[in-house]
C-alpha cells in the first residue's frame, strides 16, 4: 500500500516542481492534487501495486499533467533542466519521468539553456541582508547577463530603491534581519504582473507544505548557483509566454 507518510514527504517537492514548471501557485498544486487523486484510486485498485511507486514514479504522473497544460518541445525542455538542476534527479531517472531518450534529453537541455540564456532581463533587484549571500547572488546575476540595480536589505530600502528603478525580475529574501518580511516589500511595491520574484528561504518546506500558499519560486539555503539559474530563466519564459 503506498502510504500517507511517503506521499508526505514527497508532496513538498512535487509541489515545488509543478509551480516552478507552470510559473503560478494555484495552477501547480492543482495538478499536485490530480497526481495524489490519481495514486488514491490506484490504492484501492486491487490489480494495482502502488508499492512499487517511488519518486521518479510520481514526478512521471505528475510531468503527465504538465504536459497537458504546456506540450511544446520547448517547454518540456525547461522541464528537464529543472528536474536536474532544482530537483537534483539522475539522468536516467529523468528520462523515465519525460519518456526520452538519451540523445533526446541531451537535445532537450541544450534548448532550455539557449532559452534561457535568450530571456536575459535588463535589471535585476536583491533583496537579502547577509552580505555574503547578496554578493553570490550579484555574482550570479550578473554572470546571466543582468543588471543588478540594487542590493536591499530592508523592506522600506526595497520600496524605496523600487520607486526609483525600473525592474524586470526579483531576488528576494523572506525573513530579513530588522524583523521586517520580504514578503511584505514585495507586496508594498506593486509590482507588475510581468515582474517574476523569486524568493530566497532557508524554510522552503514551510511555503510547500499545504496548497495555495507561498510563491511560485523558491531559492533554497544554501543554494546551487545552477539552481538559482534554472529557476531564473524559467521565471522570465514564463512571464514572457504568459
Amino acid at each position: 500500500m503506498w502510504t500517507a507518510e511517503r506521499i508526505e514527504k514527497l508532496v513538498p517537492y512535487l509541489r515545488r516542481y509543478a509551480r516552478a514548471a507552470t510559473g503560478d501557485t494555484t495552477t501547480g498544486d492543482a495538478c499536485v492534487e490530480r497526481v495524489l487523486e490519481r495514486v488514491i484510486e490506484l490504492s484501492l485498485d486491487t490489480d494495482s501495486d502502488t508499492e512499487d511507486f517511488d519518486r521518479a514514479h510520481l514526478f512521471k504522473m505528475l510531468d503527465e499533467e504538465l504536459e497537458f497544460l504546456a506540450g511544446s518541445q520547448a517547454a518540456k525542455a525547461r522541464r528537464a533542466l529543472l528536474l536536474i538542476a532544482v530537483e537534483n534527479l539522475p539522468q536516467p531517472a529523468v528520462r523515465r519521468i519525460l519518456g526520452v531518450t538519451e540523445a533526446e534529453l541531451e537535445k532537450l537541455l541544450i534548448i532550455a539553456e539557449a532559452d534561457f540564456a535568450a530571456s536575459t532581463a535588463t535589471s535585476l533587484l536583491i533583496i537579502e541582508d547577509e552580505p555574503l549571500i547578496s554578493a553570490q547572488l550579484k555574482r550570479l546575476a550578473e554572470s546571466l547577463g543582468h543588471r543588478v540595480v540594487g542590493i536591499a536589505t530592508t523592506a522600506d530600502d526595497a520600496i524605496a530603491i523600487s520607486h526609483t528603478e525600473s525592474l524586470d525580475i526579483v531576488l528576494c529574501d523572506i525573513n530579513l534581519a530588522d524583523g521586517s518580511q520580504g514578503t511584505d516589500a514585495i507586496a508594498a511595491m506593486n509590482l507588475a504582473d510581468n515582474v517574476p520574484v523569486v524568493f530566497v528561504t532557508a524554510y522552503p518546506e514551510k511555503y510547500l507544505s499545504t496548497t495555495n500558499q507561498g510563491p511560485s519560486y523558491l531559492i533554497t539555503k544554501p543554494f546551487d548557483p545552477e539552481y538559482l539559474k534554472a529557476v531564473i530563466g524559467h521565471a522570465l519564459i514564463n512571464v514572457q509566454s504568459a
